[in-house]
């Protein structure tokens, strides 16, 4: 998602570290959780930093004002809230006080304080902004899969417009831009600042245990073969399920070569393979991407790893939402798929070694290891009813520079070695995850837009490629959409 260089030289360190705590560390259970500021490593090591990183364009102003942040507070797991946006005081928790010593630092240089808000469902309350025009927020946080719709009714400003936001510098993700950007407007995006896009990302977990019980071959040298293809996985899978009970059906006290927590991992799988639905025109509209084909192959992969016998979602099991959690910490699932942050509470369950590994390429020929976030990450925006964009603009600048090098690096190392993952293999494939985070736009509009869902409930449901049908079915509507959100955005 980021340049490969500043994502290794983060990580690099961590590595180092994360080897030698395997090699001294003798355990079973899982690594105890580190909570104290003096675990974990906040800076990029200096060869990357002071080399490369540059500053922002930004004047020595006293602000003295209050810097307005709608967040989330969903409190359905502890992966949903808004983390990174502000901390009380120091507390020894690492991501706290990390957050809180950033905000100190652009408090005492800029006096901008951050106060934050949260709130359940973040799009509602900008929608009811919007209606009454009250000026609430500087700078307001939505689902991925809400931002778009948003957009498209002119809530938001455009990025391009404000000023003190420089797209050109490292903090800012240009290849989420590329694809939020429509007919030349940026509407939404994230930065450096933002985390709650990186820790929902979608990965593979695997149990290493029973791997080796199955004398399968370790996925990091897959990986790095450039091996680990759907068919290779979907052999996993096939290998690892049984019929545990001998009652002659799979159950849930059988064995399953994958879990999933939904029907949205399927479609993960799927973008992991190179399916893609809404790409450009010419002149940075949308459009249905032409060559379809592709994109039917990695559904026809994606089945054959999730065929019934061998995969267990909660919308197959009764829709017990725990149950494909319960079924991998028992130790009776190869694979399971998780956000990068919900990986912690594997970490603290199962007593058995994982690996974090990336999504499989359809086959050799793909270039990169491709990543989908959960629908249920987020973009920020300023919205339209904010009286002085510009000051948002400024700070929103000087939060993404800062956060670089104090909460996005800490973020890594927490949440990639000392909560989520026990070896130096998890770290090397979560630089792979981390640097191949990948986006549609049939997700931001996928309210108004009737193609995502085909992949994360029609055909997951029916377990049949109707992919190529359903697109055709839907393609005027599709298109009468796409026609709509690129008028809007020609304005």
């Amino acid at each position: 998602m980021k340049s490969s260089v500043k994502i290794a030289a983060a990580l690099l360190a961590l590595l180092i570290a994360v080897a030698v705590f395997a090699a001294c560390a003798e355990k079973t259970g899982p690594a105890e959780e580190s909570t104290t500021a003096a675990a974990v490593t906040n800076d990029v090591p200096a060869t990357a930093a002071a080399e490369t990183k540059p500053v922002p364009d930004l004047p020595e102003t006293k602000w003295d004002r209050e810097f307005r942040i709608l967040g989330c507070g969903e409190t359905a797991s502890e992966t949903y809230p808004s983390f990174e946006l502000y901390a009380e005081d120091l507390n020894g928790e690492v991501m706290n006080d990390a957050v809180f010593k950033r905000n100190e630092t652009i408090k005492d240089k800029y006096g901008i304080t951050v106060v934050q808000t949260l709130e359940k469902k973040t799009q509602d309350r900008v929608t009811k902004d919007a209606s009454s025009g009250e000026d609430s927020f500087d700078l307001v946080f939505v689902y991925i899969s809400k931002v778009g719709g948003l957009a498209q009714k002119g809530y938001f400003r455009d990025l391009n417009n404000v000023d003190y936001i420089d797209f050109e510098k490292p903090w800012w993700h240009k290849n989420v831009n590329d694809v939020v950007s429509v007919k030349g407007h940026i509407y939404y995006t994230s930065s450096d600042f933002s985390l709650r896009d990186k820790n929902r990302v979608q990965v593979i977990v695997c149990n290493d245990a029973l791997r080796d019980e199955l004398r399968l071959d370790p996925i990091p040298n897959l990986v790095r073969s450039n091996e680990w293809v759907a068919e290779k996985m979907s052999q996993y899978v096939t290998a690892a399920a049984s019929d545990l009970n001998g009652d002659g059906k799979m159950t849930k006290e059988d064995r399953f070569g994958l879990t999933m927590s939904s029907y949205d991992d399927f479609a993960a799988l799927c973008f992991g393979c190179g399916l893609r639905l809404i790409g450009k025109d010419d002149s940075d509209g949308l459009a249905i991407v032409e060559n379809l084909d592709r994109s039917s192959e990695a559904v026809d992969a994606a089945l054959d790893i999730c065929r019934k016998e061998v995969m267990m979602t909660p919308e197959e099991y009764g829709r017990d939402w725990d149950v494909s959690d319960n079924t991998f910490v028992d130790g009776r699932a190869l694979f399971t798929m998780c956000s990068l942050h919900y990986v912690g509470y594997h970490g603290r369950t199962c007593e058995f070694d994982f690996t974090v590994v990336p999504s499989p390429k359809l086959n050799a020929d793909q270039e990169n290891f491709c990543t989908m976030p959960e629908i249920s990450c987020m973009f920020f925006a300023i919205p339209t009813t904010n009286q002085d964009p510009d000051f948002a603009g400024f700070a929103l600048e000087a939060f993404s520079y800062e956060s670089t090098d104090t909460t996005y690096v800490t973020f890594i190392e927490l949440y990639c070695k000392s909560r989520n993952v026990r070896n130096a293999d998890s770290v090397e494939m979560v630089n792979i995850i981390l640097n191949n985070i990948v986006y549609d736009s049939s997700v931001f509009y996928s309210e108004s837009i009737p193609l995502y869902n085909i992949i994360n409930t029609i055909i997951p449901t029916t377990h049949s490629n109707t992919f190529l049908r359903n697109v055709n079915s839907n393609r005027s509507r599709a298109q009468t959409e796409i026609d709509r959100i690129n008028s809007a955005f020609s304005r």
